[in-house]
């Protein structure tokens, strides 16, 4: 949480705190040893204020319906709990979703987006209003949802996540049509350039496919991969006609 200029600073406060506690044991200024105490308190506790991100995010989902064995509809639904760790921010930016295919209808809670953009990388970026009163810091079940067209015709496919803000935990769903069943899947992590394998995702019934983390790295992208058979004739020229 801390840079090490902050952890220097905190590691000095809870020496203060030792010495106080100190003074109260073993000599007769414990009123002395108590203002060490409460004073070092109360700088740890300014410092964790003003080191905490913008937002805290409890229990990502992140489910990913292919509809059809073409892979050329899909719609993406992103469950998540969206709590602001200060008063004043009012709005908050789903970043770092990548494109897949021709991308639309963006909602957030069944309502446009307030502002919608692409960033340098091409990734797209959508904005919500959080309300202005307290229950925005105590957390808002916020739910995103768009759709991908032409997306997931190859062999291989891909739901990815960036952990932008500090998160709990993190689930990747991948739900895929009947009629052309998963032949693999894995899931991994990069994090300042290094690729982790994660453990194998679950798999039901050959058409779904998961996987979840708990406390996810701050900053790192997840990846739920699979491979499905290349379409059969028929089905390519069913695609190719629709």
């Amino acid at each position: 949480m801390f840079d090490k200029r902050n952890q220097l600073v905190f590691y000095a406060n809870i020496l203060i705190i030792v010495f106080g506690i100190t003074v109260i044991l073993f000599s007769d200024f414990m009123l002395v040893g108590a203002l060490f105490i409460v004073g070092a308190a109360l700088l740890i506790y300014e410092q964790i204020q003003q080191n905490k991100g913008a937002f805290s995010i409890s229990g990502v989902e992140k489910i990913l319906t292919v509809k059809d064995t073409c892979g050329t509809k899909a719609t993406l639904i992103q469950k998540q709990n969206t709590a602001a760790c200060h008063t004043e921010n009012s709005f908050y930016w789903f970043k770092n979703i990548s494109p897949a295919g021709l991308m639309g209808n963006f909602s957030i809670n069944g309502q446009f987006p307030i502002e919608q953009k692409k960033d340098t990388d091409n990734k797209y970026q959508v904005c919500m209003a959080l309300p202005k009163n307290p229950k925005a810091t105590n957390g808002i079940d916020t739910t995103l949802s768009y759709d991908c067209t032409n997306a997931f015709g190859r062999i291989e496919g891909a739901l990815s996540h960036v952990v932008d803000d500090e998160t709990d935990q993190l689930k990747l769903v991948v739900q895929l049509p009947q009629g052309r069943p998963i032949s693999s899947a894995h899931a991994y992590c990069i994090h300042d350039g290094n690729k982790e394998a994660l453990l194998p995702p679950v798999v039901t019934g050959e058409t779904r496919i998961e996987t979840e983390i708990k406390e996810p790295k701050l900053g790192a992208e997840y990846r739920l991969e699979w491979v499905w058979p290349e379409a059969n004739l028929i089905r390519k020229i069913t695609c190719y006609l629709k």
